[in-house]
This record gives structure tokens, sequence and C-alpha cells, in this order.
């Protein structure tokens, strides 16, 4: 299979008891309100955490792990979209869009996403990317441009939420991902 976009994905970045503390700490902040509904969508919610009293140590950690994994120190923390848990209940879908922004032609750069799959229950929680469906197993990490490939999810079915930890940063026009 030919990929027409930038893509990596790396299987077993988090370990199930780190995925056991990424689960339930979405799931609190659910509860708790945190996480609110996304106007773009029902059955969508979503925190943006970076800088904020709900990234917590935990997370910060795995940021770390991401921008050492993925060769990006000194790069900041994409000011729009920056670290954001998401999570779909059944019914829930994302719509096909680019994550472009004027400050990426601005400063010359490229939205760099690092998402880690937490909970997907089944091939409905994969994302689709410029109009392909990607497989990313639970605990993976993939890496993606969405300011230059448009990208969506199915329409979720699962009884459980789908559950992802995103991080974006801005990166030069030249950044590739590791090999």
């Amino acid at each position: 299979m030919s990929k027409s976009f930038e893509f990596l994905c790396a299987t077993g970045f988090i370990s199930v008891t780190e995925q056991d503390e990424l689960r339930r700490i979405a799931l609190a902040y659910w509860q708790q309100g945190v996480l609110e509904s996304n106007p773009k969508g029902p059955h969508r919610y979503r925190a943006k955490i970076w800088d904020t009293e709900h990234c917590t140590p935990f997370i910060k950690q795995l940021g770390g792990r991401i921008i050492e994994f993925f060769g990006l120190q000194g790069c900041p923390v994409d000011p729009q979209l920056g670290w954001i848990i998401s999570l779909i209940e059944k019914g829930g879908q994302v719509h096909p869009h680019y994550d472009k922004y004027p400050y990426h032609d601005e400063h010359k750069a490229k939205h760099l996403r690092c998402n880690i799959m937490v909970d997907k229950e089944n091939a409905s929680g994969n994302p689709v990317i410029e109009g392909e469906i990607v497989d990313v197993p639970e605990r993976a990490v993939w890496g993606f441009f969405p300011s230059e490939a448009q990208h969506a999810t199915q329409l979720v079915d699962v009884a459980q939420p789908r559950i992802v930890f995103q991080f974006g940063f801005l990166v030069s026009q030249d950044y590739q991902l590791p090999r």
C-alpha cells in the first residue's frame, strides 16, 4: 500500500499500565466536565490541556518521549491546537478537514500531530487520512501533518469511547518524519 501522505506509526509506544492511566485521566476529565462538547459534531469531546493544570506530569513525560522519538527538540507546541485529549462516543465522527492556519504560512511551518491511540475498541476508531483508512493499534503513536493532509474518522461504533491524546507541534517546512 503506497500512501500519498507522510505518516509514521510506532506500535507499543506506551505500556498497558500507561494506557490504563491515560484512560483513567480521560474518563475522569470527561466526568468532571474538563472535556467539553466539541461544536464540530455530536458525541465528540475534547480539552486543550497544553500549559494548563490538566497537563499532568505524566502527560508531560509522555510528551517528552514524543519529542525525543520524533526529533522535535526546539520545536514549539502548536499555538492553536497544542496538546489535546479527544474522546468520541458511539455515533461520533470527525468530518474531513485540514488544520492549516495563517501562522503556518507566516512562519513557513507545518503542523505535526503525534497521537497516542489509547482506546479504539474496533476498526471504526481508525483515522482516515487523505481518504485512506489507516490501521492504528491501541498503544501506538502515529504522526502526520494535518496542515497538509485531509483527515477524519469513520463513524465510530464502539461501546466504550475512542480516546486519543494528541500532541501538536510547529515544525519547519523541511522537517521529515523519522524513518
